[in-house]
């Protein structure tokens, strides 16, 4: 998932390691907070693939700085790791969905629509699976766990509505 927020975040210009994270946090931060621990490795990921280059040059302080960007197979690269599967683990899925959804501007209006009418039929499917769970009459759930899965229900009714109105803004 990082490795798509490190294409976007390029696009449009090389930046260093520090940059690349600085603006992940400005625009992402609400739902990711990646480490330069983490950074580092994906970055080192897609300059082998040959997603990104490398240009290294040292600034007016003497110093030797790193800076990264997007090369035409990144473009590709971003596409394929976009439509990579989203995981099935609701705790992952929702910050993912997020970002997929805040970085859809780099993909074709085809696409966009594409990768909503699967995250529409993704959130219908937990739909489902809630649903079930709350009226499994030998499912022995606790006060608790019923409060928490109608709170998740209500998210994902929530979260269904808002794929369908951007869904409408990218038709019309």
């Amino acid at each position: 998932m990082i490795e798509i927020l490190i294409l976007y975040i390029i696009q449009k210009r090389e930046k260093t390691m520090y940059a690349i994270r600085k603006e992940i946090f400005d625009v992402f931060g609400s739902y990711t907070k990646p480490s330069i621990g983490t950074i580092y490795p994906a970055l080192k990921r897609l300059l082998k693939m040959g997603a990104i280059s490398l240009n290294e040059r040292m600034s007016e302080g003497g110093k030797k700085s790193s800076y990264y960007s997007i090369t035409p197979n990144g473009v590709k690269a971003f596409r394929d790791l976009f439509f990579d599967t989203t995981s099935d683990n609701p705790s992952l899925f929702f910050p993912q969905l997020l970002i997929r959804i805040s970085i859809m501007d780099f993909l074709s209006l085809e696409d966009r629509k594409l990768y909503m009418e699967e995250a529409l039929k993704k959130v219908e499917l937990l739909q489902i699976d809630v649903e079930k769970k709350l009226n499994d009459e030998f499912l022995k759930l606790s006060y608790y766990q019923k409060t928490v899965l109608k709170n998740t229900k209500s998210s994902l009714l929530s979260l269904s509505e808002f794929i369908k109105q951007i869904k409408v803004e990218n038709d019309g």
